[in-house]
């Protein structure tokens, strides 16, 4: 599959892995958090999928995950500014085919990082 955002629609590629080391970080405002984990995540459909309470534990701050109330908050605040699809929540955070796209990528194994995968000391 070609990535193509239309006729004179310039792109560029992105490191998922840092992403999601800026998604962790609580120096970034919960809005763009929230923006880095659903592109750090994203899968080819532009879904990044979370098990209950992963997002807000990687949103929060301190080793302490964020409340349910603040984890909705942030996700609000992110399609208020449209960062994320309407569609999204603390579940799956979707990103629309206008703002990403992901190409069929070859790589070991070893070089992959899984959603569960938590980056310490950001």
């Amino acid at each position: 599959m070609a990535i193509s955002f239309g006729h004179d629609r310039p792109w560029g590629g992105v490191s998922q892995h840092e992403y999601r080391r800026m998604a962790q970080h609580p120096g970034h405002p919960l809005a763009y958090r929230v923006h880095f984990a659903a592109i750090g995540w994203a899968d080819r459909q532009g879904h990044a999928s979370f098990e209950p309470g992963r997002l807000a534990a990687l949103l929060g701050k301190g080793g302490k995950p964020l409340s349910d109330q603040s984890t909705r908050n942030a996700v609000a605040r992110a399609k208020e500014l449209n960062l994320v699809s309407p569609r999204s929540g603390a579940a799956c955070l979707v990103l629309p085919p206008h703002l990403f796209q992901k190409g069929k990528v070859r790589q070991s194994p070893a070089a992959s990082i899984r959603a569960d995968d938590y980056i310490p000391g950001v």
